[in-house]
């Protein structure tokens, strides 16, 4: 009988997994009174879990273009931005043993101009897989209409292989790029750029030492001048303690030239503080000598960044039960740095989202 009973347990059938739940997002953007821009909206709608056997979302971003601000040194003729997408992802543990995903993505981005509109599709897939051994991950795509400086990237790979005890481990990362310069005069680039981090500690403490180089070339069979690659070494560190966590980033670029070989973009760094009161959360975040295009000499421009933020989501929990919404205000303060004056910018946010 005891046998009976151990060897009915050994193949008793797993519970099933809860039933997916739709969810929808809201927010919307405003940019500093002064300027006089249109607020931008997006909306986003999901349905299960990336952790599930499918995971459906679909999203639609309304931004307002240069021509509504004020500020301008100059006129535009951009009037806004329209994008649409959706993504779709499955996961088929079953088939290959060990965790298998595959995903999918479509995107569409609009351009109204005052003389005329302009489309820009992207697709992409997505490929992981995760023995005992290490997990690796690969991406293909078109090129992204949404993708966000300072890299648009066609071809993604990345190894993460455990050292001691899933305490340490190594990754090692690669990426084919294009280099986004809007509103720039400069040569079409392209970018190969190549990554090794050191990541050790727990979930609560974790560090990372991560050495990144990223070469530019001239991409479109232009031709122009090649810049040499860029290399930044960077410390990353991570803590929780209680309701309190932080996350910081110490990084060291250089740059080198073809007129002067010893220049070096120098230092950045990036801290963010957030702490749960109760049903609200708080954050405040501080970024010094920032520039996404730190990688090209003579662009882009550094700035310093002040970012707060209000996470309203537990306590919305309390008015709509069973529902998990997630709501909260941020706002963004940014100031350049290296002009002959110093530009400023502030942008309020405010975010929204509910099961359905």
């Amino acid at each position: 009988m005891l046998a009976l009973l151990l060897s009915a347990c050994a193949v008793a059938p797993q519970l099933p997994e809860p039933a997916a739940r739709p969810a929808l997002k809201l927010e919307s953007r405003i940019a500093a009174p002064e300027r006089a821009v249109l607020p931008g909206l997006g909306s986003d709608f999901s349905l299960g879990s990336e952790a599930g056997l499918l995971h459906y979302r679909a999203g639609y971003s309304f931004n307002p273009g240069s021509a509504f601000d004020t500020g301008a040194m100059a006129p535009s003729e951009h009037v806004a931005r329209q994008a649409i997408g959706q993504d779709l992802g499955l996961r088929l543990d079953q088939l290959a043993g060990t965790p298998l995903s595959l995903g999918m993505a479509w995107r569409q981005q609009s351009d109204w101009q005052v003389g005329g509109e302009s489309l820009a599709a992207q697709r992409s897939v997505n490929l992981g897989w995760a023995p005992q051994l290490a997990r690796f991950d690969l991406r293909w795509s078109e090129s992204n209409p949404d993708a966000v400086l300072p890299l648009d990237c066609a071809l993604d790979g990345s190894m993460r292989m455990p050292l001691v005890a899933e305490e340490l481990a190594l990754k090692l990362h690669g990426r084919s790029c294009r280099v986004l310069q809007p509103e720039s005069e400069l040569a079409t680039l392209d970018a190969r750029t190549w990554a090794a981090a050191l990541e050790w500690g727990s979930q609560e403490r974790m560090s990372t030492l991560r050495l990144q180089a990223i070469d530019p070339a001239p991409g479109g069979g232009v031709a122009a001048a090649d810049p040499a690659a860029g290399y930044e070494l960077g410390l990353l560190r991570q803590y929780r303690l209680g309701a309190w966590s932080t996350q910081s980033t110490l990084a060291w670029r250089r740059v080198p030239d073809a007129r002067n070989p010893a220049v070096s973009e120098g230092w950045s760094s990036d801290t963010m503080l957030r702490r749960q009161v109760r049903s609200i959360g708080v954050s405040a975040g501080l970024s010094r000598g920032s520039n996404p295009l730190w990688f090209l000499p003579d662009a882009g421009v550094r700035s310093n960044q002040l970012n707060l933020g209000l996470d309203l989501s537990r306590w919305a929990g309390g008015l709509m039960p069973g529902r998990a919404p997630q709501t909260g205000l941020y706002y963004t303060r940014s100031q350049s740095l290296g002009g002959e004056e110093a530009l400023e910018d502030e942008t309020l946010q405010w975010k929204f989202s509910v099961l359905w």
